[in-house]
């Protein structure tokens, strides 16, 4: 599904575009290749092959970024990085966690107790060819990317500011997402602290597209729900989470 002249959503569980399970998938024609934004859960990869055919001609070269190591980001890594022959990128944490197949650190073993995660969705291990670090600069596939630590939803969470199609996009993974909601959840790992550390690199971004791993998207304004988001963090009560009430994946 074309979002913008280079920007394609080719997978996603909450539009039907991919298995359930997986978070949204956002690819970029970039000047010398396509750069995918996480890699979903494996369940239904072969529907993203079909979306990134369609969407792009030429599928010879292109890289993989995973955004954090949680399931419906990174379980279907293996499969793609195989099929499409691209290298994947991970931070630091996600590479070991990847690499080694860690159902435990990435949080597959505890989400499928809790009844989250069916059993057929495992995480094969998968090698990954290079690691980005905090505001170190990433070019790939002629597309220069910003990544951004910002823990509090995962330890190894991380976002990516960049442009594109004339304007300021931050990929915002499962950190902030539209409305100024936090991506703050029930598991190991993600905690208050994090956000309050590390959301206010987000500050004065001025950020137009805001594309989160779930939800809604825009393409105008993004900065505003960040801010939203940045306000609520300063208060002294706990900011809207994503799963409360109204607000589901």
């Amino acid at each position: 599904m074309r979002i913008s002249p280079s920007l394609a959503l080719v997978g996603s569980g909450q539009i039907g575009l991919s298995s359930r399970f997986d978070c949204h998938l956002y690819a970029v024609q970039a000047p010398e290749g396509v750069v995918l934004f996480d890699a979903g859960s494996g369940l239904k990869h072969d529907w993203v092959m079909d979306h990134l055919r369609a969407e792009f001609a030429d599928l010879s070269r292109g890289a993989i970024v995973l955004t954090h190591a949680h399931p419906d980001h990174v379980c279907g890594a293996a499969a793609l990085a195989e099929a499409l022959g691209w290298p994947v990128y991970a931070s630091a944490i996600a590479k070991r966690i990847v690499e080694a197949g860690d159902e435990a650190a990435a949080g597959l073993v505890a989400t499928r107790a809790m009844g989250g995660y069916p059993p057929e969705l495992r995480l094969r291990p998968c090698p990954v060819a290079g690691v980005y670090a905090d505001s170190e600069p990433l070019t790939l596939c002629g597309f220069t990317l910003q990544p951004l630590a910002v823990r509090g939803h995962s330890p190894d969470s991380f976002v990516f500011l960049c442009e594109l199609d004339g304007r300021r996009t931050l990929f915002a993974a499962d950190v902030v997402f539209y409305g100024g909601i936090l991506g703050l959840i029930n598991v190991d790992g993600s905690d208050l602290a994090g956000f309050r550390a590390d959301l206010p690199k987000l500050a004065d971004l001025g950020v137009e597209a805001l594309l989160p791993a779930h939800g809604l998207f825009t393409l105008r304004f993004g900065q505003r729900h960040i801010d939203t988001a940045l306000a609520q963090l300063a208060k002294g009560f706990v900011p809207r989470m994503i799963g409360q009430g109204d607000i589901i994946l």
